[in-house]
Protein backbone atom coordinates (compact mmCIF):
# COMPACT_ATOMS: atom_id res chain seq x y z
CA UNK A 1 0.00 0.00 0.00
CA UNK A 2 1.32 3.83 -0.63
CA UNK A 3 -0.39 6.85 -0.87
CA UNK A 4 -0.59 8.95 -3.79
CA UNK A 5 -0.47 12.37 -3.83
CA UNK A 6 -1.96 15.26 -6.72
CA UNK A 7 -0.07 18.05 -6.65
CA UNK A 8 0.45 18.04 -3.10
CA UNK A 9 -3.64 17.28 -2.32
CA UNK A 10 -4.23 14.21 -0.54
CA UNK A 11 -7.87 14.15 -2.37
CA UNK A 12 -10.71 16.25 -3.32
CA UNK A 13 -11.77 17.49 0.25
CA UNK A 14 -7.98 18.53 0.57
CA UNK A 15 -8.21 20.52 -2.69
CA UNK A 16 -11.53 21.95 -1.55
CA UNK A 17 -9.88 23.20 2.08
CA UNK A 18 -7.10 24.56 -0.13
CA UNK A 19 -9.57 26.73 -2.26
CA UNK A 20 -11.56 28.29 0.44
CA UNK A 21 -8.95 29.30 2.75
CA UNK A 22 -7.12 30.89 -0.27
CA UNK A 23 -10.41 32.06 -1.65
CA UNK A 24 -11.50 33.39 1.93
CA UNK A 25 -14.91 31.61 2.00
CA UNK A 26 -16.47 30.86 5.25
CA UNK A 27 -16.88 27.40 5.50
CA UNK A 28 -20.09 27.64 7.30
CA UNK A 29 -21.78 29.98 4.06
CA UNK A 30 -19.65 28.60 1.44
CA UNK A 31 -20.03 30.64 -1.84
CA UNK A 32 -20.75 27.59 -4.45
CA UNK A 33 -20.42 29.28 -7.36
CA UNK A 34 -16.86 30.14 -6.71
CA UNK A 35 -15.88 27.32 -5.21
CA UNK A 36 -17.27 25.00 -8.01
CA UNK A 37 -15.51 27.27 -10.30
CA UNK A 38 -11.88 27.08 -8.79
CA UNK A 39 -12.43 23.27 -8.36
CA UNK A 40 -13.10 23.13 -11.69
CA UNK A 41 -10.55 25.19 -12.82
CA UNK A 42 -8.00 23.16 -10.84
CA UNK A 43 -8.91 20.01 -12.00
CA UNK A 44 -9.17 20.59 -15.83
CA UNK A 45 -5.64 21.88 -15.36
CA UNK A 46 -4.25 18.57 -14.05
CA UNK A 47 -2.49 16.63 -17.12
CA UNK A 48 -2.19 12.89 -17.13
CA UNK A 49 -2.95 11.60 -13.71
CA UNK A 50 -3.83 7.80 -12.40
CA UNK A 51 -7.41 6.90 -13.67
CA UNK A 52 -8.51 6.18 -9.94
CA UNK A 53 -7.56 9.50 -8.61
CA UNK A 54 -9.26 10.94 -11.92
CA UNK A 55 -12.64 9.39 -10.87
CA UNK A 56 -12.32 10.46 -7.16
CA UNK A 57 -12.00 14.09 -8.24
CA UNK A 58 -14.53 14.09 -10.77
CA UNK A 59 -17.43 12.73 -8.33
CA UNK A 60 -16.51 15.41 -6.26
CA UNK A 61 -16.98 18.12 -9.21
CA UNK A 62 -20.45 16.17 -10.26
CA UNK A 63 -21.31 16.59 -6.31
CA UNK A 64 -20.23 20.30 -6.53
CA UNK A 65 -22.11 20.71 -9.45
CA UNK A 66 -25.13 19.31 -7.80
CA UNK A 67 -24.79 21.64 -4.83
CA UNK A 68 -24.64 24.48 -6.91
CA UNK A 69 -27.93 23.77 -9.36
CA UNK A 70 -30.02 23.48 -6.42
CA UNK A 71 -28.85 26.64 -4.66
CA UNK A 72 -30.11 28.25 -7.80
CA UNK A 73 -33.55 26.71 -7.47
CA UNK A 74 -36.27 28.66 -4.97
CA UNK A 75 -36.51 26.94 -1.55
CA UNK A 76 -40.20 25.08 -1.65
CA UNK A 77 -40.01 25.32 2.26
CA UNK A 78 -38.44 27.36 4.22
CA UNK A 79 -37.17 24.50 6.76
CA UNK A 80 -36.11 22.81 4.18
CA UNK A 81 -32.28 21.16 4.04
CA UNK A 82 -29.15 23.12 3.10
CA UNK A 83 -27.93 21.63 0.22
CA UNK A 84 -24.35 22.30 1.34
CA UNK A 85 -25.05 20.67 4.71
CA UNK A 86 -23.39 17.16 3.90
CA UNK A 87 -20.63 19.18 2.34
CA UNK A 88 -19.87 21.21 5.18
CA UNK A 89 -20.32 18.84 7.81
CA UNK A 90 -17.41 16.45 5.46
CA UNK A 91 -15.06 19.31 5.26
CA UNK A 92 -15.13 20.03 9.08
CA UNK A 93 -14.27 16.38 9.66
CA UNK A 94 -11.60 16.28 7.50
CA UNK A 95 -10.12 19.58 8.61
CA UNK A 96 -9.81 18.10 12.32
CA UNK A 97 -8.82 15.24 11.15
CA UNK A 98 -5.72 17.39 9.55
CA UNK A 99 -5.55 18.87 12.66
CA UNK A 100 -5.12 16.34 15.02
CA UNK A 101 -2.91 13.97 12.79
CA UNK A 102 -0.44 17.29 12.57
CA UNK A 103 -0.31 17.38 16.29
CA UNK A 104 0.16 13.50 16.52
CA UNK A 105 3.03 14.07 14.40
CA UNK A 106 4.67 16.66 16.41
CA UNK A 107 4.47 14.94 19.23
CA UNK A 108 5.72 11.92 17.88
CA UNK A 109 8.60 13.79 16.60
CA UNK A 110 9.13 15.60 20.03
CA UNK A 111 9.37 12.37 21.74
CA UNK A 112 11.84 10.71 19.23
CA UNK A 113 14.43 13.27 20.96
CA UNK A 114 14.24 12.14 24.27
CA UNK A 115 15.86 8.79 25.28
CA UNK A 116 14.36 7.06 28.05
CA UNK A 117 16.71 4.49 30.13
CA UNK A 118 15.73 1.53 31.12
CA UNK A 119 14.94 0.42 34.88
CA UNK A 120 17.76 -0.16 36.40
CA UNK A 121 18.27 -3.37 38.41
CA UNK A 122 18.95 -2.49 42.08
CA UNK A 123 19.30 -5.86 43.71
CA UNK A 124 23.05 -5.37 44.07
CA UNK A 125 22.61 -2.66 46.90
CA UNK A 126 20.21 -4.98 48.90
CA UNK A 127 21.45 -6.62 52.21
CA UNK A 128 21.37 -10.33 53.53
CA UNK A 129 20.26 -8.35 57.18
CA UNK A 130 18.25 -5.25 56.00
CA UNK A 131 16.65 -5.44 59.68
CA UNK A 132 20.50 -4.16 60.44
CA UNK A 133 19.35 -0.79 58.84
CA UNK A 134 17.91 2.05 60.47
CA UNK A 135 15.98 3.25 57.85
CA UNK A 136 15.01 1.68 54.78
CA UNK A 137 14.92 3.17 50.78
CA UNK A 138 11.07 4.36 51.72
CA UNK A 139 11.89 5.88 54.74
CA UNK A 140 14.30 8.18 53.18
CA UNK A 141 11.38 9.22 50.14
CA UNK A 142 9.03 9.51 52.37
CA UNK A 143 11.51 12.08 54.75
CA UNK A 144 12.56 13.79 51.10
CA UNK A 145 8.81 14.70 49.95
CA UNK A 146 8.06 15.80 53.11
CA UNK A 147 11.03 18.36 53.67
CA UNK A 148 10.42 19.79 50.06
CA UNK A 149 7.09 20.30 51.17
CA UNK A 150 8.10 22.50 53.79
CA UNK A 151 11.39 24.15 52.71
CA UNK A 152 11.02 26.64 49.51
CA UNK A 153 12.72 25.43 46.32
CA UNK A 154 16.17 27.73 45.55
CA UNK A 155 18.28 27.05 42.60
CA UNK A 156 20.60 24.52 43.16
CA UNK A 157 24.31 24.78 43.43
CA UNK A 158 25.51 22.24 41.05
CA UNK A 159 24.10 21.64 37.74
CA UNK A 160 24.28 18.80 35.66
CA UNK A 161 23.22 17.10 32.53
CA UNK A 162 21.01 13.93 33.38
CA UNK A 163 22.65 11.26 31.21
CA UNK A 164 26.21 12.35 33.08
CA UNK A 165 25.16 11.94 36.76
CA UNK A 166 26.81 9.18 38.45
CA UNK A 167 27.10 7.52 41.48
CA UNK A 168 30.51 7.74 42.26
CA UNK A 169 29.69 11.93 41.58
CA UNK A 170 26.65 11.38 44.20
CA UNK A 171 29.13 9.76 46.37
CA UNK A 172 31.53 12.18 46.10
CA UNK A 173 29.04 14.55 47.50
CA UNK A 174 27.84 12.87 50.51
CA UNK A 175 31.65 12.22 51.32
CA UNK A 176 32.69 16.06 51.06
CA UNK A 177 29.51 17.02 52.80
CA UNK A 178 31.05 14.54 55.84
CA UNK A 179 34.57 16.04 55.38
CA UNK A 180 33.13 19.35 56.95
CA UNK A 181 31.17 17.65 59.80
CA UNK A 182 30.76 14.09 61.26
CA UNK A 183 27.19 14.26 60.89
CA UNK A 184 25.00 15.99 58.66
CA UNK A 185 21.25 16.52 58.48
CA UNK A 186 19.42 14.23 55.67
CA UNK A 187 17.80 17.43 53.81
CA UNK A 188 21.32 19.16 53.74
CA UNK A 189 22.14 16.89 50.91
CA UNK A 190 19.24 18.48 48.91
CA UNK A 191 18.55 21.56 46.95
CA UNK A 192 15.01 20.78 46.45
CA UNK A 193 15.27 21.39 42.61
CA UNK A 194 17.05 18.37 41.70
CA UNK A 195 15.98 16.19 38.58
CA UNK A 196 14.45 12.69 39.06
CA UNK A 197 17.55 11.02 37.71
CA UNK A 198 19.35 13.02 40.45
CA UNK A 199 17.18 12.20 43.36
CA UNK A 200 17.17 8.39 42.14
CA UNK A 201 21.18 8.35 42.08
CA UNK A 202 21.67 9.90 45.22
CA UNK A 203 19.44 7.43 46.91
CA UNK A 204 21.48 4.70 45.41
CA UNK A 205 24.32 6.50 46.30
CA UNK A 206 23.41 5.82 49.91
CA UNK A 207 22.13 2.57 49.92
CA UNK A 208 25.37 1.60 48.32
CA UNK A 209 27.44 3.84 51.32
CA UNK A 210 24.90 2.49 53.74
CA UNK A 211 25.95 -1.46 52.43
CA UNK A 212 29.46 -0.61 52.60
CA UNK A 213 29.38 0.75 56.33
CA UNK A 214 30.71 3.86 55.12
CA UNK A 215 27.86 5.88 56.52
CA UNK A 216 25.23 5.35 59.01
CA UNK A 217 21.44 6.68 58.86
CA UNK A 218 19.83 7.26 61.51
CA UNK A 219 16.31 8.65 62.74
CA UNK A 220 16.32 9.15 66.76
CA UNK A 221 12.34 9.57 67.20
CA UNK A 222 9.49 8.30 64.83
CA UNK A 223 9.01 10.74 62.12
CA UNK A 224 11.75 12.93 63.39
CA UNK A 225 14.94 14.18 61.61
CA UNK A 226 17.16 11.65 59.73
CA UNK A 227 21.02 11.92 60.47
CA UNK A 228 23.88 10.56 58.69
CA UNK A 229 27.01 9.88 59.94
CA UNK A 230 30.66 8.82 59.17
CA UNK A 231 30.82 5.04 58.98
CA UNK A 232 33.85 3.27 59.43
Amino acid sequence: MYEVKLDAFEGPLDLLLHLIKKLEIDIYDISMKHLTEQYLHYINSMSEWDINIQGEYLVMASELLRIKSRMLLPAADEAEEDPREELVTQLIEYQNYKYYAALLGEKRDAASEHFVKAPQDLSVYETAEPAELALNITDLIAAYEKAKSRKKRVAPVMTVKRENYTIQQATAVIHDKLRRSAQIKFTELFHFSETKHQLITLFMAMLEMMKNQEIHVEQQVLFGEIYIKRGA
